[in-house]
């Protein structure tokens, strides 16, 4: 990020220790029960927010080559993006024209074409062209092959990011969807990050369950004590609101040893997690020397998948390399995977109950409460 942004964001988390506060909302949120448990709320969502709208698809850097692609899907729909050999990237619904059934899962490199696994229907990466029907015996010849290419979809890369309209024939503007981030995505050096692990898990709770933890670090001195306690703040920590996203700095009890630096001398990191949520499912974690990603996908009202991944600046060469992000990326999943998403399926089972009709964010928990209003706005 720009220097004058980091040297902002470090003096704010200084001056909220010292007065022992943090980012405090306008008012205390009553979020319904419903929001987390009704499947009629869970179907204006899928509609509005992972339909509707543009969607973080992934970072330029997990599709590097021609033929890499990246199969996700956003409010059930089944999309596919590929680096097409000309170098842009290209987005097509996952699904042969044939039977519909997907041309690829998650990661991987197709080549110049991408052939449906079922039979074999072969389609262009560059357009989405039929290619060829083999063996078929005629069986389709009634049919023009030229209204039979995958159905393309509106995408755009810009700062390292990969963005997707999953309906609609709306160009995508990277910058205009970012609201004002685009100039902080730009100082980041995305476009030179390496992908290095990922890990995926499912779990029997609401996605924004899971999403909320992410939105504060109140939780951090108690549900984390054992863990994150020591060494993290459960306060004193920087919020700013852009559009329907925001970011979030969770900072390290290091940070306030810079409190005697001269300011020109100060950092942000290692001293503190930089935290990018894009709207409407996933998490950007700037920690150090790496990034880690986060999306959550809705496949239920009760269950959602998470796709965690971390990518470095530079190659893991060495041991040392190797065993250093694999330490960084086995702790964050043992914080969420034992401690943060066991306690979100547990609130999940009290929602469900039907007797609490609804939970509360308080002030100092303005990234829940903003995410929650956004959320409620475009419904």
């Amino acid at each position: 990020m720009d220097r004058r942004t980091e040297l902002d964001l470090v003096g704010r988390v200084i001056a909220m220790a010292a007065r022992r506060t943090t980012t405090l909302a306008d008012s205390v949120l009553r979020i319904p029960a419903d929001t987390y448990v009704s499947p009629d709320h869970h179907t204006r969502e899928r509609d509005q927010l992972f339909r509707a709208r543009p969607v973080f698809a992934c970072l330029g850097a997990d599709v590097p080559e021609p033929g890499d692609h990246v199969a996700f899907a956003s409010g059930g729909v089944p999309i596919l993006v590929v680096r097409a050999p000309d170098g842009g990237v290209r987005a097509y619904l996952n699904a042969c024209r044939h039977r519909g059934s997907p041309l690829a899962r998650g990661r991987g490199n197709t080549g110049r074409a991408v052939s449906c696994p079922f039979h074999r229907w072969v389609y262009d990466t560059a357009d989405g062209r039929l290619l060829g029907r083999p063996r078929s015996c005629g069986g389709f010849d009634e049919l023009d092959s030229e209204d039979l290419g995958l159905a393309a979809l509106p995408v755009a890369e810009r700062h390292g990011i990969v963005v997707v309209r999953p309906t609609g024939p709306e160009p995508v503007d990277v910058d205009d969807w970012l609201a004002g981030l685009a100039p902080q995505f730009a100082a980041h050096d995305y476009p030179k990050l390496l992908p290095y692990t990922s890990v995926t898990t499912t779990w029997s709770c609401n996605w924004k369950l899971l999403l909320d933890t992410f939105f504060e670090n109140y939780h951090v001195f108690a549900l984390h004590r054992g863990s994150l306690g020591a060494f993290y703040l459960s306060g004193a920590s920087p919020f700013d609101a852009f559009g329907p996203h925001n970011r979030l700095v969770v900072p390290r009890s290091s940070l306030l040893d810079q409190a005697e630096l001269p300011e020109a001398e100060r950092e942000l990191r290692p001293h503190a997690v930089l935290q990018y949520f894009l709207a409407p499912n996933v998490i950007v974690s700037n920690v150090a020397d790496y990034v880690m990603t986060w999306r959550f996908t809705p496949d239920a009202v009760d269950a959602t998948t998470v796709e965690h991944a971390l990518y470095t600046y530079r190659p893991a060469e060495t041991d040392e390399d190797r065993g250093y992000f694999e330490d960084r990326f086995d702790a964050a999943e043992s914080v969420t995977v034992a401690e943060d998403f066991p306690e979100s399926e547990l609130i999940h089972r009290n929602l469900a109950s039907g007797l609490i009709p609804h939970t509360h964010a308080g002030r100092n928990e303005p990234g829940i409460i903003h995410f929650h209003r956004s959320m409620a706005d475009h419904l």
